[in-house]
Order: structure tokens, then sequence, then C-alpha cells
């Protein structure tokens, strides 16, 4: 998912041909955190409140993820995206030869992440209500259609950005 959100941001803000430089060696990481972030806020309700693959002991506002889960993995996935920014500053990416199938394909693989989540809204076998640790109770169909809405509305407009950048070209 880093190399697939990497890839968006750099085809949102263009410019695939350049070395990177100026403004984008710090506007590139950026876009691409919220890019990767953006794969998290849409899917960590699901996997950790419905799932339980992992725990938030004192829950959180988001269906049981608390808000500093999204600001630590946005700190974190930026700090590497900087340092990979820094490395490449002013080298040559080599992107001339790359076809535009290429590039839809990271755009492909990421829409359809976001398409897993709009599918979660399909009624399955199970609990209607789950528990987070502190005893909260959450509805599913809750969770399941805020999720699908989060992937439509942020992953997905990161993949229209981005098609639409591609098929410019």
């Amino acid at each position: 998912m880093a190399y697939l959100s990497w890839t968006l941001a750099r085809l949102i803000l263009g410019g695939m041909r350049n070395p990177l430089l100026g403004s984008r060696v710090v506007t590139l990481p950026l876009v691409a955190a919220f890019i990767m972030v953006a794969w998290d806020f849409s899917q960590d309700p699901v996997w950790s409140t419905i799932l339980h693959l992992w725990v938030w002991r004192q829950g959180g506002a988001y269906f049981g993820v608390p808000v500093s889960n999204f600001l630590g993995w946005f700190l974190t996935v930026y700090v590497f995206y900087q340092l990979f920014a820094l490395y490449l500053r002013g080298r040559s990416t080599n992107s001339d030869s790359l076809p535009a199938s290429y590039w839809h394909q990271a755009v492909l693989f990421y829409a359809l992440s976001a398409a897993g989540n709009v599918l979660l809204v399909i009624p399955q076998a199970g609990p209607s209500v789950v528990y987070d640790p502190t005893g909260t109770p959450w509805r599913v169909s809750d969770i399941t259609g805020t999720c699908a809405l989060v992937s439509i509305f942020t992953m997905g407009a990161f993949a229209v950005l981005a098609w639409a950048r591609v098929s410019d070209q």
C-alpha cells in the first residue's frame, strides 16, 4: 500500500518524468501520507472492532479506533516518505519508458482495495453488534456502512484524481 500511495501521489502532483526537486520534495511525501492514511481510515474500524485483528484498550471515537492511531500513521508514513524523497531528490526517475498501463495498474489496485470495503455492506452472517475493549457497543452495519462511504469519498477521490492524470498524459 505504501508503494501504491506513493505512486498515486506522483500521478496527482504530476511531473513524473522530472527529477524530484523544489517544493515537491515535501509535497509529494505529504500527499502520499494522506493517501496512505485514507486507506487506514477506511479500514481500521472493520479490522479492529469487528474482526479484532488488533485491540485498542481504551477504544476510540471512530468505532472504537482512537484518533491518535491516524495521527500516528500519518506521522510515521510521512517520515518514511520524506526520507525516501530526500534520497530521490534530484535523481532521474526514468519514467519516460513506462506505459500508461503501468500507472493504471497502480490506480486500479488502490481502487480495488477501496472496493473491498464497499463490498462489506453486503449483509453477512454474524453478530449485528460488536463491542470494543471498553464495552462500548457498535452496530456492525454502522461500521461497514461508514467505512464504505469513507472508502468511496477518500480513497475513491484519490483514485479518480490519479486516473485522470494518467489519462491526461
